[in-house]
């Protein structure tokens, strides 16, 4: 959850929940801790606790307060008790690996998610994409590889009052970036780094990054040509962290305080190769000319056996009929990459940032400028959105009924 963390403290904050199985009925106090360390108003918190076996109804409570809203049917109010929605936690997944997609906004950059999906599934992971914009035939397309069982895609609700428009500022990242690790299995080389130190709560690999020149069809697609054109950076940089849910006592994943820092296990020969730089064929890539990185000769060798499989698996998903009909829609040419990356710069590197204005202000997208265009669509995640009463010392807003919108358009 994120919490107002600018008119309160919320160091030490406890709420108080009313778990309820259909029968009985228990009050439980949670403790919360405030996870990462960002200047935003609205600050994200993790609170846990115990209620009873197989509850099928929680709610927030304070002073006999229990969470409520009022119901607009016509010109009738009702007032309606109404439980926070939430989701059991899953105890199964369809690969041994899950790698965690941050959210996606104006996503568009298809090549990197092609890439991506089919490196995963063939060293055994699947991938989880949060996403808040994407335009619509890339939309389509991932949808397909979900039919497929290749990935699941999740909603990245805007958050917002039920009564107002007005957001919750939060991060994001419109480019999708490609991990690959070239092992038997991502889970044979994890198992082995918690095998040094099996007491573990995470593992920590550094990163290498890369770029690639990408195709502008899904006719022309090639994981040779793309290893072709891959190059390598000589910097390695801060890594990407592997962990045990039953062993991280957080739900922040980089550095998180609530982590002792000798349980954080460093791997400290093998980095992960990072493919984040998409180049275009036929364009100057003026967001080079920002994003000032040296790359030289490919220093990875990947084995002909992989490469051959993804291949093969690459053509059986384009051959889909379906999958042939979305592929003459998917843009062939950047347009938000471009405008996002030079905002997300200023904002994190430029003018704006913190070290030229001394503000510390909160780092995200909402002040990018989204310009909208005829022949680029986006479906955007949207839901009912609830205010309950007045709480002290929190009133609580929430979402449900989640859906997919073409109406909103091509924004964060």
């Amino acid at each position: 959850m994120v919490v107002d963390a600018r008119n309160f403290d919320i160091s030490h904050a406890n709420y108080y929940v009313v778990g309820s199985n259909g029968t009985h009925e228990k009050l439980a106090k949670a403790d919360s801790q405030i996870e990462g360390v960002i200047p935003c108003r609205y600050a994200p918190a993790m609170a846990k606790t115990n209620t009873l076996e197989n509850m099928t109804k929680l709610e927030m409570e304070s002073n006999g307060t229990r969470v409520e809203v009022r119901i607009s049917i016509g010109n009738t109010l009702f007032t309606a008790k109404f439980q926070i929605p939430f989701k059991m936690a899953r105890y199964t997944a369809p690969k041994p690996v899950i790698i965690c997609i941050s959210p996606q906004f104006v996503a568009e950059q298809w090549q990197i998610f092609i890439m991506h999906v089919h490196v995963a599934n063939r060293f055994g992971g699947h991938l989880h994409i949060y996403l808040s914009s994407i335009i619509d035939s890339y939309f389509e397309l991932m949808k397909e590889y979900e039919k497929q069982g290749y990935v699941t895609i999740d909603f990245w609700r805007r958050m917002k009052f039920a009564h107002s428009e007005t957001p919750i500022k939060k991060q994001q990242n419109t480019l999708h970036s490609s991990i690959w690790m070239m092992y038997t299995s991502y889970l044979e080389e994890f198992d082995s780094e918690w095998t040094i130190q099996p007491n573990a709560s995470s593992i920590v690999f550094k990163r290498r990054e890369h770029e690639f020149v990408k195709a502008e069809y899904l006719s022309e697609f090639s994981m040779h040509d793309i290893i072709s054109s891959l190059k390598s950076s000589r910097t390695i940089k801060a890594g990407k962290v592997i962990v045990k849910p039953h062993l991280y006592n957080s739900t922040w994943i980089h550095d998180s305080q609530h982590e002792d820092p000798k349980m954080r296990h460093r791997v400290g020969i093998t980095t992960l190769i990072h493919v984040q730089r998409p180049l275009q064929k036929h364009s100057e890539n003026n967001m080079t000319r920002l994003w000032q990185v040296k790359f030289g000769p490919l220093m990875v060798k990947f084995r002909p056996e992989d490469i051959r499989a993804i291949e093969e698996d690459i053509w059986r998903i384009r051959n889909i009929s379906k999958v042939t009909k979305i592929a003459k829609r998917l843009p062939n040419t950047d347009f938000y990459l471009p405008i996002v990356f030079k905002c997300y710069y200023d904002v994190l590197y430029g003018p704006s940032n913190v070290e030229h204005t001394g503000i510390h202000s909160c780092p995200n997208a909402e002040s990018c400028f989204m310009p909208q265009r005829e022949d680029y669509k986006c479906i955007h995640s949207d839901a009912q959105y609830f205010s309950g009463p007045h709480m002290v010392p929190f009133t609580y807003h929430f979402s449900n009924n989640s859906f997919w919108s073409k109406d909103i358009g091509c924004y964060q």
